[in-house]
């Protein structure tokens, strides 16, 4: 097994990789459980050097940790740091939009126009070959639709707030458990807001915000709920 070609170790990787991945964002591993590549290469029925691979794509990504003589293990993403995030974002985030639609201007809007482009490309691409590349896309698209509105709050200590959260790895990653139709109502949440700052209104972004975050959470968790392991 340890001379598969470099083809087959890359695709025995990837597919290792796409796996585990979707098996930590969705919870079927305990924080803090170590992923040891022997069992997952014969679960997988490939060997440990495409694992190894795989598990070291997850600890860039801060889904899993590698400490020194320790192996890798499961992020410590706990049901409370997830909800605390969302509730977070929930009470901060709607206000940051507010003051950026108020202030953006023009140039707010252009950018917001560009990221949800992007993002309606990508979610078009979903469904073909290169399916997790398409992802990948929508996940900086809606990374950079969401930064430019804490950008143009006018706002430093909102900015230092949420900026973290944002980019929370755990929640970054969800976007691989969403279906085209979901994608496609955030990506028309990200176009709502964008007609909110064309039209200067702070108080319909803010609803509009405040909606498409709790929309995401109960997304988020049923999707997470899926991917558990049933008792």
């Amino acid at each position: 097994m340890e001379t598969m070609d470099r083809g087959s170790t890359q695709r025995g990787s990837e597919k290792a990789y796409e796996t585990l991945r979707q098996r930590l964002v969705g919870g079927h591993y305990k924080p803090g459980t170590q992923l040891k590549e022997e069992p997952l290469a014969r679960e997988f029925g490939i060997s440990r050097t495409p694992v190894r691979a795989a598990l070291k794509r997850l600890v860039e990504d801060g889904l899993a940790t590698a400490d020194a003589g320790q192996g890798i293990h499961v992020a410590q993403w706990s049901e409370w740091d997830i909800e605390e995030t969302f509730q977070l974002r929930m009470l901060l985030e709607p206000y940051a939009a507010s003051l950026a639609a108020t202030r953006g201007g023009d140039e707010l809007v252009a950018r917001l126009k560009t990221s949800n482009s992007q993002m309606a490309s990508a979610i078009a691409d979903v469904s073909h070959a290169d399916g997790g590349g398409a992802v990948a896309r929508i996940q900086e698209a809606n990374r950079a639709f969401h930064h430019t509105l804490l950008d143009h709050s006018g706002s430093p200590r909102l900015r230092a707030m949420l900026d973290t959260m944002i980019d929370m790895p755990i929640i970054v990653r969800s976007f691989y458990l969403y279906t085209t139709a979901e994608l496609e109502q955030s990506l028309h949440h990200h176009q709502d807001l964008t007609l909110a700052a064309e039209a200067r209104d702070g108080e319909l972004a803010r609803q509009v915000m405040q909606l498409h975050l709790r929309m995401s959470y109960h997304r988020f968790m049923r999707h997470r709920g899926e991917y558990r392991p049933k008792p």
